[in-house]
């Protein structure tokens, strides 16, 4: 079982284990799944913003460009 895919987003497009769990359940597990996703996205946006705002103001967007693709 893997958590993680290539696909955009993030989210696996199948958990074997899902198959195997009644579907309120298995719903219930996939949106905590995609809130933890989603939350891990925010956290990393949050301490790429905090570390970039530590350089002095005209190389932030350079090295922001640089280290994470505009992100």
């Amino acid at each position: 079982m893997t958590v993680r895919s290539d696909r955009e987003g993030g989210l696996p497009e199948t958990l074997p284990a899902l198959e195997q769990l009644p579907a309120d359940e298995a719903r219930d597990l996939f949106e905590l799944m995609r809130a933890a996703s989603m939350f891990e996205a925010a956290a990393l946006d949050e301490s790429i913003e905090s570390m970039v705002s530590a350089l002095p103001r005209p190389l932030r967007r350079v090295t922001k460009k640089i280290m994470f693709g505009g992100r």
